[in-house]
């Protein structure tokens, strides 16, 4: 079996309700989606995270080139090729989300070609279940209506919920956690994601005056270059520390995992180098007795992708799921998921039981 073709995807969808972190937030919702087309037929799909349209400019002026003619069975040739093939590396950035998406959509095909889901091309299953959280509550001005918004994500099935704050101090923010605490009840795992929106002396502040609310962890609340910061950070809270969404490839987490900075790691499938590296990455962790779970915030594409990984990796616990309506999410998977008492089946289906229906590429798709 040989590539014979990739063809790149721009999918938007404009926003249906609000969407704002400490760091600003945005007005449309856009996925960069591969497709790898062989000589026998098969045709997988893959997603890059990150600026969706230099992703596209990646693939198509040089990732394609170096895989066109390769067979996508061999995942470790094509890693190589797309990644380490070039006399000056690419460690990080958007060279990494654009392979990535190749990757995975070589792991489709494979699951595809042998009629077998991912997960056993992984290790085997794992957990036929995954536990869910919902990462759908954004900052707003009343946390009344936070705290409304925590209380219909319940009504869906889910009973754990992340929200994003810190577009205000934190002293300013402790009535948005108080009121969310509230919302969602005391067994439930609340999570607080800051997008990297606090600076050391901000975040040390916020972990100190939200200890009260028992939350699950504190995500991202530095820049991720900031290491260092993170790891005395991390060593001065009570709460666990989440991160890693912004973090690439086995020798980023590595460093991640050596500085002692991360309790619950998050690579993103569709960012970190694939499904291959963020396996590595999984299994590294293990080492360290860290926990995985993966940032899985874009479309149906990572969603499946993340689902298979984590069915097949022992120390994955916690699928985020987006619950908002604004991406192109449920109509890209084979079978739609459905959330039961907070958890969700895995899916069985060849390959990650994705789809590129033509009416949704008439309906999202840009140029």
């Amino acid at each position: 079996m040989k590539i014979i073709k990739i063809q790149v995807y721009l999918l938007q969808k404009k926003l249906s309700s609000s969407m704002a972190i400490s760091r600003g937030g945005f007005n449309v919702r856009s996925h960069a989606i591969v497709e790898v087309v062989t000589d026998q037929g098969i045709t997988g799909l893959g997603e890059g995270v990150g600026d969706t349209v230099l992703i596209k400019e990646i693939i198509e002026s040089r990732l394609a080139n170096r895989v066109i003619g390769l067979d996508p069975m061999n995942i470790e040739k094509m890693r190589e090729a797309l990644i380490d093939s070039q006399v000056y590396f690419e460690l990080k950035g958007s060279v990494i989300c654009a392979a990535s998406a190749i990757e995975m959509a070589c792991w489709d095909i494979k699951g595809k070609a042998l009629g077998v889901p991912v997960y056993q091309l992984l290790g085997g299953l794992h957990h036929a279940t995954l536990d869910t959280y919902a990462s759908d509550v954004y900052w707003e001005e009343s946390s009344l209506d936070m705290a409304r918004n925590a209380e219909r994500i319940l009504t869906l099935g889910f009973k754990n919920i992340k929200a994003h704050l810190g577009c205000r101090p934190p002293r300013d923010e402790t009535q948005r956690v108080s009121a969310l605490r509230a919302a969602v009840g005391d067994d439930a795992k609340l999570m607080i994601d800051l997008n990297a929106g606090y600076t050391r002396l901000a975040a040390a502040e916020a972990s100190r005056l939200w200890e009260q609310f028992q939350l699950y962890w504190l995500e991202e609340p530095l820049h991720p270059a900031q290491l260092d910061a993170m790891a005395d950070l991390r060593r001065q809270m009570a709460m666990p520390l989440a991160c890693g969404e912004n973090e690439f490839r086995l020798s980023g987490f590595k460093q991640l995992f050596d500085k002692q900075a991360v309790d619950v790691a998050m690579p993103d499938i569709g960012r970190a180098g694939g499904i291959q590296e963020t396996k590595n990455i999984s299994v590294l962790a293990e080492a360290y007795g860290i926990t995985i779970s993966p940032h899985n915030f874009s479309s149906g594409i990572l969603l499946a992708a993340t689902i298979q990984l984590m069915a097949s990796t022992s120390n994955a616990a916690l699928l985020e799921y987006d619950s908002s309506g604004n991406a192109v999410y449920q109509d890209l998977l084979v079978e739609p998921l459905e959330i039961k008492d907070g958890r969700v089946t895995v899916p069985h289906h060849p390959g990650l039981g994705v789809h590129l229906p033509t009416h949704i590429l008439k309906q999202y798709a840009v140029h």
